[in-house]
Protein backbone atom coordinates (compact mmCIF):
# COMPACT_ATOMS: atom_id res chain seq x y z
CA UNK A 1 0.00 0.00 0.00
CA UNK A 2 1.25 3.60 -0.77
CA UNK A 3 0.19 6.19 1.21
CA UNK A 4 0.51 10.11 0.09
CA UNK A 5 -0.04 13.41 2.25
CA UNK A 6 -0.62 16.42 0.70
CA UNK A 7 2.13 18.61 1.39
CA UNK A 8 3.01 22.22 1.90
CA UNK A 9 6.71 23.77 0.98
CA UNK A 10 5.13 27.44 1.33
CA UNK A 11 6.59 27.91 5.33
CA UNK A 12 9.17 30.67 5.43
CA UNK A 13 10.74 33.15 8.15
CA UNK A 14 7.16 34.98 7.94
CA UNK A 15 5.05 31.15 8.12
CA UNK A 16 3.90 31.62 4.76
CA UNK A 17 3.52 35.17 4.70
CA UNK A 18 1.78 35.72 8.31
CA UNK A 19 -1.13 34.08 7.59
CA UNK A 20 -2.96 32.77 10.84
CA UNK A 21 -4.31 29.36 12.08
CA UNK A 22 -6.99 28.57 14.31
CA UNK A 23 -4.64 27.45 17.54
CA UNK A 24 -2.81 30.04 17.73
CA UNK A 25 -5.81 31.97 18.46
CA UNK A 26 -6.81 28.88 21.17
CA UNK A 27 -6.22 29.64 24.85
CA UNK A 28 -3.91 29.04 25.89
CA UNK A 29 -2.14 28.22 22.23
CA UNK A 30 -1.68 25.24 20.66
CA UNK A 31 1.81 25.66 18.50
CA UNK A 32 3.37 22.92 16.15
CA UNK A 33 6.23 20.99 17.29
CA UNK A 34 8.50 22.73 15.18
CA UNK A 35 7.17 26.01 16.04
CA UNK A 36 6.20 28.48 13.14
CA UNK A 37 8.81 26.61 11.04
CA UNK A 38 11.00 27.63 8.18
CA UNK A 39 10.97 24.62 6.13
CA UNK A 40 14.16 25.71 3.89
CA UNK A 41 15.90 24.24 6.94
CA UNK A 42 17.23 20.97 7.07
CA UNK A 43 16.49 20.03 10.58
CA UNK A 44 12.62 20.71 9.88
CA UNK A 45 12.93 18.87 6.29
CA UNK A 46 15.10 16.01 8.17
CA UNK A 47 11.95 15.93 10.80
CA UNK A 48 9.36 15.76 8.14
CA UNK A 49 10.39 12.65 6.86
CA UNK A 50 11.24 11.05 9.68
CA UNK A 51 7.97 11.81 10.76
CA UNK A 52 6.32 10.78 7.04
CA UNK A 53 8.19 7.10 7.51
CA UNK A 54 7.15 6.86 10.86
CA UNK A 55 3.27 6.86 9.71
CA UNK A 56 4.00 4.78 6.94
CA UNK A 57 3.85 7.77 4.70
CA UNK A 58 5.87 7.38 1.41
CA UNK A 59 4.54 9.78 -0.88
CA UNK A 60 4.41 14.34 -0.28
CA UNK A 61 2.25 15.55 -3.23
CA UNK A 62 3.50 19.07 -2.72
CA UNK A 63 1.89 21.97 -3.33
CA UNK A 64 3.28 24.19 -6.53
CA UNK A 65 2.38 27.46 -7.30
CA UNK A 66 4.68 28.16 -10.61
CA UNK A 67 8.34 28.41 -11.65
CA UNK A 68 10.85 30.54 -8.96
CA UNK A 69 8.22 30.75 -6.41
CA UNK A 70 8.15 29.87 -2.93
CA UNK A 71 7.51 26.15 -3.08
CA UNK A 72 9.49 25.56 -5.89
CA UNK A 73 12.17 27.19 -4.25
CA UNK A 74 11.52 24.84 -1.51
CA UNK A 75 11.53 21.99 -3.26
CA UNK A 76 14.42 22.05 -5.95
CA UNK A 77 16.92 23.41 -3.64
CA UNK A 78 16.13 22.21 -0.11
CA UNK A 79 13.81 19.08 -0.16
CA UNK A 80 14.82 17.28 -3.40
CA UNK A 81 18.44 17.75 -2.65
CA UNK A 82 18.14 16.54 0.92
CA UNK A 83 20.53 13.32 2.06
CA UNK A 84 17.60 12.09 4.32
CA UNK A 85 14.77 11.53 1.69
CA UNK A 86 15.48 7.72 1.51
CA UNK A 87 12.91 6.31 -0.08
CA UNK A 88 10.15 8.93 0.17
CA UNK A 89 8.92 10.56 -3.10
CA UNK A 90 8.02 13.65 -3.77
CA UNK A 91 5.07 14.52 -6.72
CA UNK A 92 3.76 18.03 -7.99
CA UNK A 93 0.00 19.24 -6.60
CA UNK A 94 -0.62 22.02 -9.08
CA UNK A 95 -2.50 24.59 -7.78
CA UNK A 96 -4.68 25.56 -10.60
CA UNK A 97 -6.78 27.76 -8.89
CA UNK A 98 -3.70 30.41 -9.08
CA UNK A 99 -1.93 29.28 -12.33
CA UNK A 100 -5.16 29.81 -14.37
CA UNK A 101 -5.85 32.68 -12.97
CA UNK A 102 -8.77 31.80 -11.03
CA UNK A 103 -10.34 29.43 -14.16
CA UNK A 104 -9.62 32.28 -16.99
CA UNK A 105 -6.86 31.21 -18.62
CA UNK A 106 -4.40 28.19 -19.54
CA UNK A 107 -1.53 30.24 -20.96
CA UNK A 108 0.70 28.96 -18.03
CA UNK A 109 -0.47 25.48 -18.21
CA UNK A 110 2.22 24.78 -20.84
CA UNK A 111 4.76 26.39 -19.85
CA UNK A 112 4.44 25.19 -16.09
CA UNK A 113 4.30 21.45 -17.22
CA UNK A 114 7.57 21.82 -19.43
CA UNK A 115 9.17 23.58 -16.63
CA UNK A 116 8.39 20.35 -14.13
CA UNK A 117 9.22 18.23 -16.51
CA UNK A 118 12.60 19.87 -17.25
CA UNK A 119 13.24 20.34 -13.47
CA UNK A 120 11.27 17.19 -11.39
CA UNK A 121 10.94 14.42 -13.69
CA UNK A 122 14.28 13.30 -13.60
CA UNK A 123 14.54 13.28 -10.12
CA UNK A 124 15.26 9.64 -8.89
CA UNK A 125 12.84 10.66 -6.11
CA UNK A 126 9.99 11.60 -7.87
CA UNK A 127 6.74 9.78 -7.68
CA UNK A 128 5.64 7.32 -10.61
CA UNK A 129 2.99 5.19 -11.67
CA UNK A 130 3.71 2.57 -14.33
CA UNK A 131 6.36 4.20 -15.05
CA UNK A 132 5.03 7.89 -15.89
CA UNK A 133 5.86 11.02 -13.93
CA UNK A 134 2.54 11.94 -11.59
CA UNK A 135 1.04 15.12 -11.86
CA UNK A 136 -2.10 16.18 -9.05
CA UNK A 137 -4.71 18.28 -10.51
CA UNK A 138 -6.37 20.36 -8.35
CA UNK A 139 -10.19 20.82 -8.83
CA UNK A 140 -10.49 18.83 -12.27
CA UNK A 141 -14.39 19.10 -11.97
CA UNK A 142 -14.43 22.65 -12.02
CA UNK A 143 -11.58 22.81 -14.73
CA UNK A 144 -14.25 19.97 -16.60
CA UNK A 145 -17.74 22.43 -15.70
CA UNK A 146 -15.94 25.45 -18.02
CA UNK A 147 -15.09 23.53 -20.52
CA UNK A 148 -11.22 23.66 -19.95
CA UNK A 149 -9.89 19.86 -18.42
CA UNK A 150 -9.76 18.39 -22.20
CA UNK A 151 -7.41 21.70 -23.44
CA UNK A 152 -5.62 21.07 -19.93
CA UNK A 153 -4.54 18.13 -19.97
CA UNK A 154 -3.31 18.39 -23.64
CA UNK A 155 -1.31 20.66 -22.67
CA UNK A 156 -0.13 18.79 -20.08
CA UNK A 157 0.74 16.18 -22.35
CA UNK A 158 2.32 17.94 -24.91
CA UNK A 159 4.25 19.52 -22.20
CA UNK A 160 5.38 16.42 -21.29
CA UNK A 161 6.23 15.38 -24.29
CA UNK A 162 8.11 18.37 -25.97
CA UNK A 163 10.54 17.17 -22.85
CA UNK A 164 11.12 13.95 -23.85
CA UNK A 165 8.80 12.02 -21.66
CA UNK A 166 6.56 9.86 -23.52
CA UNK A 167 3.63 10.34 -21.46
CA UNK A 168 2.57 11.32 -17.87
CA UNK A 169 0.04 10.08 -15.05
CA UNK A 170 -2.32 12.77 -14.26
CA UNK A 171 -4.63 12.22 -11.11
CA UNK A 172 -7.93 14.94 -11.43
CA UNK A 173 -9.56 16.06 -7.99
CA UNK A 174 -13.05 15.82 -8.68
CA UNK A 175 -14.67 13.15 -6.86
CA UNK A 176 -16.95 15.82 -5.39
CA UNK A 177 -19.90 14.51 -2.99
CA UNK A 178 -22.79 12.78 -4.81
CA UNK A 179 -21.62 11.41 -8.19
CA UNK A 180 -22.88 12.60 -11.05
CA UNK A 181 -22.54 10.90 -14.43
CA UNK A 182 -22.15 14.45 -15.42
CA UNK A 183 -18.74 14.37 -15.25
CA UNK A 184 -17.88 10.31 -16.53
CA UNK A 185 -16.48 12.00 -19.80
CA UNK A 186 -13.82 14.00 -17.15
CA UNK A 187 -12.60 11.20 -15.76
CA UNK A 188 -11.97 9.66 -18.98
CA UNK A 189 -9.43 12.70 -19.62
CA UNK A 190 -7.06 11.75 -16.61
CA UNK A 191 -5.35 8.54 -15.24
CA UNK A 192 -6.78 8.49 -11.91
CA UNK A 193 -9.97 10.10 -10.30
CA UNK A 194 -9.29 11.66 -6.83
CA UNK A 195 -10.94 13.97 -4.00
CA UNK A 196 -8.71 16.70 -2.40
CA UNK A 197 -11.49 18.52 -0.59
CA UNK A 198 -12.55 15.85 1.67
CA UNK A 199 -14.43 18.35 3.97
CA UNK A 200 -16.29 19.83 1.41
CA UNK A 201 -17.61 16.69 -0.26
CA UNK A 202 -18.05 15.07 3.26
CA UNK A 203 -21.31 17.84 3.36
CA UNK A 204 -21.08 17.73 6.93
CA UNK A 205 -20.31 20.18 9.62
CA UNK A 206 -19.19 20.22 13.73
CA UNK A 207 -19.26 16.54 14.17
CA UNK A 208 -19.55 14.04 10.91
CA UNK A 209 -21.09 11.18 12.95
CA UNK A 210 -20.80 7.30 11.58
CA UNK A 211 -23.93 7.90 8.96
CA UNK A 212 -21.83 10.67 7.21
CA UNK A 213 -18.63 9.25 7.30
CA UNK A 214 -20.52 5.83 5.81
CA UNK A 215 -22.37 7.97 3.14
CA UNK A 216 -18.99 9.44 2.06
CA UNK A 217 -17.50 6.40 1.05
CA UNK A 218 -20.47 5.37 -0.78
CA UNK A 219 -20.26 7.97 -2.62
CA UNK A 220 -16.77 7.26 -2.89
CA UNK A 221 -17.21 4.11 -3.94
CA UNK A 222 -19.38 4.86 -6.88
CA UNK A 223 -17.08 7.36 -7.86
CA UNK A 224 -14.29 4.53 -7.81
CA UNK A 225 -17.17 2.47 -10.26
CA UNK A 226 -17.64 5.62 -12.66
CA UNK A 227 -13.33 5.97 -12.99
CA UNK A 228 -13.05 2.02 -13.72
CA UNK A 229 -16.12 2.22 -15.88
CA UNK A 230 -13.90 4.76 -18.66
CA UNK A 231 -10.43 3.11 -17.70
CA UNK A 232 -9.58 5.16 -14.93
CA UNK A 233 -8.01 4.38 -11.77
CA UNK A 234 -9.14 5.41 -8.43
CA UNK A 235 -7.50 7.19 -5.58
CA UNK A 236 -9.40 7.14 -1.76
CA UNK A 237 -8.69 9.97 0.34
CA UNK A 238 -9.13 11.22 4.01
CA UNK A 239 -8.63 14.08 7.11
CA UNK A 240 -8.33 14.56 10.29
CA UNK A 241 -10.79 17.75 10.48
CA UNK A 242 -10.97 20.79 9.05
CA UNK A 243 -11.27 24.84 10.56
CA UNK A 244 -10.23 27.44 8.26
CA UNK A 245 -11.30 30.44 11.05
CA UNK A 246 -7.78 31.35 11.00
CA UNK A 247 -7.70 32.64 7.82
CA UNK A 248 -10.81 33.17 6.66
CA UNK A 249 -14.67 33.81 7.16
CA UNK A 250 -18.22 31.54 6.19
CA UNK A 251 -16.89 28.01 6.77
CA UNK A 252 -18.19 26.02 10.23
CA UNK A 253 -15.51 23.76 11.12
CA UNK A 254 -15.86 20.10 11.47
CA UNK A 255 -14.19 18.57 14.52
CA UNK A 256 -11.63 15.60 15.14
CA UNK A 257 -13.89 13.85 17.42
CA UNK A 258 -16.54 11.77 15.29
CA UNK A 259 -19.49 12.52 17.91
CA UNK A 260 -19.12 14.90 20.81
CA UNK A 261 -18.78 12.13 22.81
CA UNK A 262 -16.01 10.09 20.92
CA UNK A 263 -12.08 10.57 21.45
CA UNK A 264 -10.24 13.02 19.18
CA UNK A 265 -8.67 11.40 16.40
CA UNK A 266 -11.96 9.23 16.21
CA UNK A 267 -13.26 10.99 12.84
CA UNK A 268 -9.41 10.25 10.84
CA UNK A 269 -9.80 6.31 11.96
CA UNK A 270 -13.33 6.09 10.95
CA UNK A 271 -12.44 7.62 7.50
CA UNK A 272 -9.38 5.42 7.18
CA UNK A 273 -11.05 1.99 7.92
CA UNK A 274 -13.20 2.97 4.91
CA UNK A 275 -10.55 4.65 2.78
CA UNK A 276 -8.29 1.00 2.93
CA UNK A 277 -10.80 -0.41 1.57
CA UNK A 278 -11.52 1.45 -1.92
CA UNK A 279 -7.58 1.77 -2.90
CA UNK A 280 -6.96 0.03 -6.42
CA UNK A 281 -4.01 -2.36 -6.86
CA UNK A 282 -2.93 -0.64 -10.24
CA UNK A 283 -1.55 2.69 -8.14
CA UNK A 284 0.35 0.51 -5.98
CA UNK A 285 -2.68 0.60 -3.35
CA UNK A 286 -2.51 4.59 -2.74
CA UNK A 287 -4.31 6.40 -0.27
CA UNK A 288 -4.30 10.68 0.17
CA UNK A 289 -4.38 12.45 3.05
CA UNK A 290 -5.39 16.41 3.41
CA UNK A 291 -3.35 16.60 4.99
CA UNK A 292 0.29 16.92 6.34
CA UNK A 293 0.91 20.73 7.82
CA UNK A 294 -1.91 22.69 6.28
CA UNK A 295 -2.36 24.10 9.59
CA UNK A 296 -4.34 27.46 8.01
CA UNK A 297 -7.09 24.99 7.39
CA UNK A 298 -6.41 22.82 10.57
CA UNK A 299 -6.27 19.51 8.25
CA UNK A 300 -2.60 18.99 9.20
CA UNK A 301 -1.20 15.27 10.87
CA UNK A 302 1.92 17.32 11.73
CA UNK A 303 2.34 16.87 15.38
CA UNK A 304 1.28 19.97 17.84
CA UNK A 305 2.54 20.12 21.59
CA UNK A 306 0.77 18.61 24.11
CA UNK A 307 -1.90 20.84 25.70
CA UNK A 308 -4.53 19.80 27.50
CA UNK A 309 -8.29 20.44 24.88
CA UNK A 310 -9.97 23.76 25.05
CA UNK A 311 -12.70 25.70 23.50
CA UNK A 312 -11.58 28.59 24.45
CA UNK A 313 -10.14 31.33 21.49
CA UNK A 314 -9.15 34.65 21.67
CA UNK A 315 -11.93 36.24 19.89
CA UNK A 316 -14.42 38.44 21.72
CA UNK A 317 -17.21 36.17 22.15
CA UNK A 318 -13.95 33.34 23.05
CA UNK A 319 -15.65 31.27 20.50
CA UNK A 320 -15.39 32.57 16.89
CA UNK A 321 -12.32 30.62 15.90
CA UNK A 322 -13.80 27.54 17.83
CA UNK A 323 -17.49 27.75 16.88
CA UNK A 324 -17.14 25.71 20.68
CA UNK A 325 -15.43 23.14 19.42
CA UNK A 326 -12.50 21.56 21.77
CA UNK A 327 -9.33 20.81 20.77
CA UNK A 328 -6.22 19.35 22.23
CA UNK A 329 -2.79 19.62 21.97
CA UNK A 330 -2.06 16.25 20.19
CA UNK A 331 1.78 15.40 19.54
CA UNK A 332 2.07 12.47 17.47
CA UNK A 333 -1.45 10.80 17.76
CA UNK A 334 -2.41 11.34 14.22
CA UNK A 335 0.68 9.93 12.84
CA UNK A 336 -0.06 6.46 15.36
CA UNK A 337 -3.53 6.50 13.79
CA UNK A 338 -2.10 6.70 10.14
CA UNK A 339 0.23 3.96 11.03
CA UNK A 340 -1.87 1.77 12.91
CA UNK A 341 -4.84 1.71 10.26
CA UNK A 342 -2.55 1.40 7.11
CA UNK A 343 -0.05 -1.19 8.59
CA UNK A 344 -1.10 -4.35 7.67
CA UNK A 345 -2.75 -3.23 4.57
Amino acid sequence: MEVGVYYYPWYGSDFHYGSGYLREHLVPPQSPVLGKYNDQQASVISQHIEWSKQANVNLWAASWWGPGGREDTTLLQHILPSSDLGSLQIAIHYETEGRTNKYDTLDNVQSDVEYIAKNYFGHSNYFTINGKPVIFVYQAGLLFLYGLLDKMVDLMRTAAQNEGYKDIYIVGDGAWRNPSLFFVPGIALVNALTNYDVYGSLNSDVYAGQEAVNQYYAYQERWRNYSHSVGADFIPAATPGFNDRGVREGNTPLSRQLTNSSEFGSLFRAMLQQAVQLVDDSTGGLLMITSFNEWHEDTQIEPVNLANATSIDDSATGKYYTDGLAYEGYEEAYLDILREETASR
